[in-house]
């Protein structure tokens, strides 16, 4: 699958851009590496949404922040985050179906130095690694919410994905060297549906990066969205991108073994739609990907997750 600017076009190499990067997908040609997504999408059988053939519903929100766009090969994406302003992300929670997402534990001994530079009003710059979800993440806007439980800290975030990204294609190329230390994060969050249970080339991204950036932390978090079924218990068991599935609990054994924080973002996220009391397809703009309502879902969890209290 191909991500494209908001034009359907590539974008330009640098520059302000209106919208964030966004993923145009074509529902019958749509392929999600490693099998993660089956070919039959359960949820199509009763959903109340008719996506387009080609590409995604309109959006409802388009961010109204422009970001930077940095030069990058072609089908790589490196831009500056959030897109959405405070008022913006609280006209789309006030608009969206109520949630639940159930308790998210915060792994904060694991982030000594993030929490410190938060809470002390420091310099914090956050880097988001992976695949479209991992952009939906992060057009969420939670980083503008992050700065508002932190005011006196200086936040600023960065987004480096492509489709179907995972760890092995950062580690391709001198990838990690070219684009993503210069960028110098103090915090890398690796996410998405796309590792393909690869957690040896998530080992070697952490271990790469720390080579050059020995201060960096990191969290490592399970996916969100995608095929699967959040109202079927046993298809989210069995999901290989699932905080509960095999790769879950391998990436969990892995940040503690790599010190980095783990996040479940699939039970919150499957908590959350089932919470809501209507069809999973509300949270999406096209069969795999959220709309702004399903971003936001994604943003309470980040929130949870970094609470102060």
């Amino acid at each position: 699958m191909r991500m494209s600017g908001p034009s359907g076009k590539n974008p330009p190499e640098s520059g302000l851009l209106p919208l964030l990067v966004t993923m145009m997908v074509t529902a019958g040609m749509f392929f999600c590496s490693a099998g993660l997504c089956r070919s039959e999408d359960s949820m199509m059988a009763d959903s109340p949404v008719q996506f387009p053939e080609k590409g995604a519903l309109p959006a409802r929100f388009p961010p109204d922040v422009p970001v930077r766009q940095f030069p990058a090969e072609d089908g790589y994406y490196l831009f500056e985050s959030p897109p959405r302003s405070p008022a913006q992300i609280r006209a789309i929670q006030a608009g969206m179906p109520t949630v639940g997402i159930g308790i998210v534990p915060s792994d904060w001994a694991m982030l000594p130095e993030t929490q410190k530079k938060l809470t002390r009003g420091q310099d914090v710059h956050i880097l988001g690694l992976g695949d479209s979800i991992v952009n939906d993440t992060f057009r969420s806007g939670w980083v503008a919410s992050l700065r508002e439980e932190y005011p006196d800290a200086r936040i600023s975030s960065t987004v480096l994905v492509r489709g179907s990204g995972g760890c092995r294609h950062y580690l391709q190329d001198d990838r990690i060297q070219r684009y993503l230390v210069p960028m110098a994060p103090d915090l890398v969050f690796i996410g998405g549906i796309s590792q393909q249970g690869d957690l040896e080339s998530i080992r070697k991204t952490v271990e790469q990066i720390r080579m050059a950036l020995p201060e960096c932390e990191f969290i490592l978090a399970t996916g969100a969205f995608g095929t699967t079924d959040p109202r079927d218990q046993s298809a989210i068991e069995q999901c290989p991108y699932s905080g509960t599935s095999t790769y879950g609990r391998g990436l969990q054994q892995l940040a503690i073994e790599q010190g980095c924080a783990f996040l479940d973002m699939t039970t919150p996220w499957a908590t959350a739609i089932r919470s809501s009391g209507v069809h999973p397809h509300r949270f999406y703009r096209d069969r795999v990907h959220a709309n702004e309502f399903g971003e936001q879902i994604l943003n309470l969890i980040l929130m949870a997750f970094f609470r102060a209290d």
